[in-house]
Parts: C-alpha cells; structure tokens; sequence
C-alpha cells in the first residue's frame, strides 16, 4: 500500500541524490543508522519517515533538508540556483570567498565577452 502521492517526491530525491554519490541503499542505511528495508521502504513511498530521520538523510548527503522535500523542476529554476549561490556565499569564511571572487569574475567576464560577439 502506498502512502501518499505527494511523499512521492521526497523518495524520488532521496534515490537520485544517493544514485547520484554512487551510494547504495545499505551505505545510507548505514550512515543513518537504519536497517536497509527501512530506506527502500522510504524510496517506494510505503514509509514516511520521520522528521528527524530525513534530516539526518540531509545531513549525510550534504544538501539542506528542504530540498528533499523539493522537486526537480524548482530546483533547476534560475531563481533558486540564484538563491542558493547567494547562501553559499553568504556562509563562506573570508578565504573562500577569496577563492570564489576569481572563479565567478572570470566566468562573468567571459559571458559578457561572448554576448558582445
């Protein structure tokens, strides 16, 4: 039986993120400290789990908890790509900005030189 069409989204980010490291079901059972059927219980939407569980998922694939909870189609939007690169900044220490600075200049520079072209 499933349990809601909506969970649906958060077990389809779940599975790609960790496809995406390469991890299989046991690695993230393991780094969250669940039995294996529990994440594939998750990932076919026959579990929701609970909050303090897909904050742990978060933790360990490195993301913000919201965006499990997120679909594709808003992350890959513009205005939260936007959104995102402001918080990283926002978050970084003074010597990774002034590891960022040059990356985005250079690349910013290079966009306007190929619009005027």
């Amino acid at each position: 039986m499933r349990i809601a069409k909506d969970s649906g989204i958060l077990a389809n980010r779940i599975r790609t993120i960790r496809n995406s490291r390469g991890w299989t079901q046991q690695r993230l059972a393991e780094e969250i400290n669940v039995h294996p059927t529990y994440v594939s219980r998750i990932e076919s939407c026959k579990k929701i789990p609970t909050f303090y569980i897909i904050s742990r998922i978060a933790e360990v694939l490195e993301i913000e908890t919201y965006e499990l909870l997120m679909d594709d189609k808003k992350l890959d939007t513009a205005d939260y790509k936007k959104n995102k690169i402001i918080s990283i900044l926002k978050e970084s220490s003074p010597s990774n900005i002034n590891i960022y600075y040059p990356l985005i200049n250079v690349l910013h520079k290079e966009r306007k030189r190929k619009k005027q072209k």
